[in-house]
């Protein structure tokens, strides 16, 4: 009995749409895959534009399936995947596991057998190819031009009698909210979309996905993190850096060393073949010979309570992982680097960097200095 692929969604949004069909579009509209051939059904709205630039095999315009779902009392884009697939005598369907449940509903009703892809539904999409690369290492050009953007605003800010940042050009107290701005614009006049940057300040970076809300001070560690998305191709870049504007204490000095011997250890490690926990492993244990132990003090955690690293693509988290579960990396796969270590009382410290696995080792895509104090 034949099987057909089935995704119902926006490529705006859907990262495997956008990967199939190579083209931005806002609302959801249908994608089968019946043999090797994938076959987009788009709106008028859409198709004249699908048939010059997608990447489908063959491009139809569902008006026709929808007046035959309609001739069957059927509605919605569920209906006219099924009137497709009714024409070619196919009942059988898998879809991605995020499918929604509505749909699947909808289809089983009409007699489809609906099932779930068990685990990804474009394996392939974790190994990047040339292009690929090229657009991953671009995103990642901006976004270190983007971070050279905050290391200069905060260069250019003065400290006041209070210990907090004032602005070089009104003089105002600088919250977390004026650095991000700075970068955020940067980024926006230069086609990508930033996504909850993250500027953490003292004890707001002991949180590792605390975006900071506060005043920037002086002599703590101030956690940057920026992760925009390319508007062109629809693929991210990722870098974090941790500064501190004046003079670092000897604590924080030593938190930074560590994390910066600890990332050293993990692009040291990453190549074709080898397990990311294992990077993982050997990550926390020289943490844990430094005297930064990962567990819990008066209910909060501390040390290095997250993975190493992730892949990037045309999400900002995908396969594989570099973590505490076996993932095997294999050539071509592109992942960050990004060890950390947070204290509630001192703060945290955290730098990534994004490299393409290779056979060997890897190749730094991020390029950008590691410097903790800004004078």
């Amino acid at each position: 009995m034949k099987q057909a692929r089935l995704m119902i969604a926006a490529s705006e949004h859907d990262a495997d749409m956008l990967y199939i069909s190579k083209m931005f579009v806002p609302d959801a509209f249908i994608a089968i895959q019946l043999n090797d051939n994938w076959h987009g059904l788009l709106s008028p709205l859409e198709v004249d534009r699908a048939r010059k630039h997608s990447g489908f095999d063959d491009v139809h315009l569902d008006s026709p399936w929808r007046q035959a779902a309609e001739h069957k009392s059927r509605s919605g884009l569920a209906a006219v995947a099924a009137a497709f697939l009714e024409d070619r005598k196919i009942n059988r369907i898998l879809v991605p596991s995020h499918f929604p449940l509505g749909f699947a509903e909808q289809l089983r009703s009409w007699g489809f057998e609906v099932r779930p892809a068990e685990g990804a539904f474009f394996p392939a999409r974790a190994i990047k190819n040339e292009y690929e690369i090229r657009c991953l290492s671009q995103a990642e050009q901006l976004t270190r031009k983007a971070m050279q953007q905050a290391e200069h605003y905060l260069a250019a800010c003065s400290i006041g009698d209070d210990g907090i940042l004032r602005d070089a050009e009104s003089g105002k107290k600088v919250k977390s909210a004026n650095v991000r701005r700075a970068i955020e614009t940067f980024l926006i006049s230069n086609g990508a979309m930033p996504a909850h940057t993250i500027v953490a300040c003292g004890k707001e970076g002991a949180d590792p996905h605390n975006i900071g809300h506060g005043y920037i001070r002086a002599h703590q560690t101030i956690i940057i993190d920026i992760f925009p998305r390319v508007l062109s191709t629809g693929y991210w870049g990722d870098m974090t850096r941790t500064y501190v504007k004046g003079r670092a204490s000897p604590e924080i000095k030593k938190l930074y060393q560590t994390v910066r011997e600890g990332q050293d250890i993990g692009l040291s490690m990453v190549a074709n073949g080898v397990d990311g926990m294992q990077i993982h492993k050997a990550i926390t244990a020289h943490f844990d010979q430094q005297g930064f132990p990962t567990k819990m003090v008066r209910g909060k955690q501390t040390g290095f309570f997250h993975g190493t690293g992730h892949g990037v693509g045309l999400e900002i988290h995908e396969a594989p992982r570099i973590s505490t579960r076996s993932d095997i990396l294999q050539t071509g796969q592109i992942v960050t680097v990004e060890p950390g270590l947070y204290y509630p009382g001192l703060g945290g410290v955290r730098i990534e960097d994004m490299v393409v696995v290779r056979d060997g080792g890897c190749d730094n895509l991020t390029r950008h200095k590691r410097q903790l104090e800004i004078s």
